[in-house]
């Protein structure tokens, strides 16, 4: 049983991406400063949001504090959502091992939903409406195009790399543990996220409205540290470039998701347990984890066959959406389909006993399009 309806198909059920949050206009700006760039930068933002709103669901911070010497100053704990301390990794080589912050996964999923979808409401102008549907619907978004289109979209996102959070040292005996603290000692701590490179940017204290949201995104999008920001996105494509190409030899490869096992020297020199990873293949940026890969076409196909064998008169499309198309699946999992047609068994007509025709109009795709940030496939039509 189909759960599409006519409402839905004119857009008027669901809700406007990121409608509920309180930090909607601060993403709104980030994500109209990258507009006035390239893609690379809208991609970039993305993962950057990611990560502010990764520590926003984890509540506890204390319980991931990991105290460091030679943080950049004047920080010395840092947390991250990969098993490694990136900044020391970074910086000296070092490879030490610490558990990653997992955000709330009932959250953060739909929150990653969210994000993309404002994403691509903002970005992609000839949208007159996109509208989060939510819940477990036959599909996660409806486009309404300018045109009288229809897309369909079923959503599977995942930043290329997080960047980690530092704090200051609290004013505290020395003998009490970091996963001591309490709420308010935390909340009073001078915090940082941390670029990759030797400057992280300052976001003041967790009891600050919008932490860390309004000291983040007011940096990046301010004009007077534009040069700088230009530096986190070149470090942010070089991130790509490891990743894609699963260049271990790129100091850049191992702060990528999906980077999998560290190297020997982190178990011979540092002690990394043997069994952890950086962070698995679940991880994968973008649309790249193959489960999601072969989920995600199953749903447009099947999107596709519900919504053109109950609504046949309207112009429906199908499409997957992410922040980055499948660079290391693709190939193999996606391309396949790009050529690929199908179309009811009563729309074609006999024309003899070993050929069948129908109308063009009746040919559909498993999907139409892929609608990401970065390297979107529109087959010519544009969005």
């Amino acid at each position: 049983m189909s759960d599409l309806s006519t409402e839905l198909l004119e857009g008027n059920t669901g809700n406007s991406p990121l409608a509920s949050y309180p930090w909607r206009d601060l993403a709104d700006d980030l994500i109209l400063w990258a507009k006035k760039y390239d893609e690379t930068y809208r991609a970039f933002a993305f993962d950057f949001l990611m990560s502010l709103a990764y520590i926003d669901t984890i509540p506890n911070l204390q319980k991931h504090f990991t105290a460091y010497e030679d943080l950049p100053a004047p920080y010395s704990i840092h947390m991250g959502f990969i098993n490694l301390c990136a900044p020391l990794y970074i910086k000296n080589d070092e490879w030490n091992y610490q558990k990653a912050a997992k955000p709330q996964s009932g959250a953060i999923g739909k929150l990653t939903s969210e994000i993309i979808l404002r994403f691509i409401e903002l970005l992609f102008d000839k949208f007159e409406k996109v509208r989060v549907i939510g819940g477990v619907g036959s599909a996660d978004a409806v486009l309404i195009h300018e045109d009288g289109r229809i897309i369909l979209c079923e959503v599977k996102a995942s930043p290329l790399t997080t960047f980690p959070f530092l704090f200051s040292p609290p004013t505290i005996k020395r003998t009490t543990a970091l996963s001591k603290l309490s709420r308010t000692q935390v909340q009073r701590m001078d915090s940082a996220i941390y670029m990759h490179c030797d400057e992280p940017i300052s976001l003041g204290k967790p009891k600050d409205d919008l932490w860390p949201f309004c000291g983040a995104i007011q940096y990046i999008t301010d004009p007077v540290n534009e040069r700088n920001v230009a530096s986190y996105v070149k470090i942010w494509k070089k991130i790509r470039t490891a990743y894609i190409n699963k260049d271990r030899d790129s100091k850049y490869y191992y702060i990528a998701n999906a980077s999998g096992h560290p190297p020997k020297i982190a178990k011979d020199e540092y002690d990394w347990p043997s069994k952890e990873s950086i962070s698995d293949s679940k991880t994968s940026a973008g649309m790249d984890r193959t489960d999601d890969i072969k989920k995600g076409i199953y749903q447009t196909l099947k999107l596709g066959i519900e919504s053109n064998r109950e609504f046949s008169q309207h112009n429906i499309k199908t499409a997957l959406i992410s922040n980055l198309p499948a660079y290391r699946h693709g190939k193999d999992y996606v391309e396949p389909f790009f050529d690929v047609y199908w179309a009811f068994e009563d729309v074609f007509k006999h024309e003899s006993s070993n050929r069948l025709s129908c109308d063009k109009s009746e040919l559909k795709r498993p999907f139409d399009y892929i609608i990401v940030l970065e390297d979107s496939f529109e087959r010519g039509e544009l969005l």
